[in-house]
């Protein structure tokens, strides 16, 4: 798993270009954003040019939601995907993106009751000192009863997030593999499929393996960063490290999305679903599994990125159960197909009318 995700970013035909593309689009996040945000706190009209501003975040972040599924369906078997189809990597950043606001929710709403209670503590609203001597056994004053007890809420409030934030960590890879499987964000909220993938073997490992890749990743790359070279490295060491997130979630992810597919077969059997009239089956390939089909919207990656245009896109002529024609018959064939177009072209002619010398007579 180690070793094939470790030659991600180098066994792809195009892989200059999607470091060069990649660096550059994370330079532009780290860059670009902050100053943004900065920018708009002094003059709000700004958060106006957030679609705008946030592309090179977004970017990213479909980019590498496209290597998870890689990794998911084949192990990255081609390498890195190629920088193709911008439109639908913006859109699946802003599912990455919305994925993780939903899933750091709680530890939004536990940061809120940590303030209100604070604040009621604050304004007099309760009594500390009852509270802070039963748990200290100890007489106290007013004064230090309300720090006391405000110290007691914000560890508490504090030891909670750090927890939260450490299973959001874990979590987090594994609803993103599930969306990127699918490409559906609500298969990234499921409770069960999550906690299939996130009680399987395979992705403990390929999670543990992806956390220290990062690790190592970042503290080589942060020396170089002001060189740029390093956010070379560091864009290389996330796609490593989000390969190794598909390689782990393959199996459980997989295995749900068989389970799934297998249920509703079931039930369109027995609804009789496939003879209603009405039904429709997708364009491109139907299944669950829709971020692994051919989209035929764009042109190919390999024309996209100006490396090849491949030959077996070229549609061959149909011959008969004879095999293709000798070369008689394919100059008979030729010629009868002028003489048509000839006789074609005389009926349809435009008449001139009489010649001059004609007319004159």
């Amino acid at each position: 798993m180690l070793r094939g995700a470790l030659t991600t970013p180098t066994r792809t035909d195009d892989a200059a270009g999607v470091l060069v593309i990649g660096s550059v689009v994370t330079l532009l996040a780290w860059t670009v954003t902050p100053v943004w945000l900065v920018a708009s706190l002094a003059f709000p009209p700004l958060f106006a040019a957030a679609p705008l501003i946030l592309a090179p975040v977004l970017v990213a972040r479909g980019y590498f939601v496209r290597v998870v599924a890689g990794g998911i369906a084949d192990g990255n078997a081609d390498g890195a995907p190629s920088f193709v189809e911008w439109g639908r990597l913006y859109r699946d950043g802003l599912k990455s993106l919305l994925l993780s606001v939903v899933l750091l929710l709680p530890l939004v709403a536990l940061a809120a009751l940590g303030v209100a209670a604070g604040a009621v503590v604050e304004l007099g609203r309760v009594d500390p000192e009852p509270v802070v001597e039963g748990a200290a056994d100890v007489a106290v004053g007013d004064t230090e009863a309300t720090t006391a007890l405000l110290g007691l809420v914000g560890g508490l409030v504090g030891v909670l997030s750090v927890g939260y934030l450490a299973a959001f960590v874990y979590v987090r890879p594994a609803a993103l593999s599930l969306f990127a499987d699918s490409g559906r964000l609500r298969d990234g909220l499921h409770p069960g499929r999550l906690l299939s993938v996130l009680t399987s073997g395979d992705y403990a490992v390929g999670w543990t393996l992806a956390m220290v890749t990062l690790l190592t990743g970042y503290a080589l790359a942060a020396p170089f960063v002001p060189l740029l070279v390093g956010i070379t490295v560091v864009f290389a060491t996330r796609i490593v490290a989000h390969a190794l997130y598909g390689h782990g979630a393959s199996t459980a992810a997989e295995a749900s999305t068989a389970a799934e597919a297998s249920t509703a077969a079931e039930a369109s059997d027995s609804a009789g679903a496939s003879d209603a009239p009405g039904s429709t089956v997708s364009s491109d390939g139907g299944g669950a599994t829709g971020r692994h089909r051919r989209r035929f919207d764009e042109a190919p990656p390999d024309v996209q990125t100006g490396r090849s245009v491949p030959f077996q896109n070229v549609i061959e002529p149909e011959y008969t159960a004879g095999g293709p024609p000798d070369e008689e018959t394919t100059a008979e064939s030729d010629a009868a197909a002028e003489s048509d177009a000839a006789a074609e072209s005389d009926a349809t002619a435009f008449e001139w009318g009489p010649a001059v010398k004609d007319a004159t007579e």
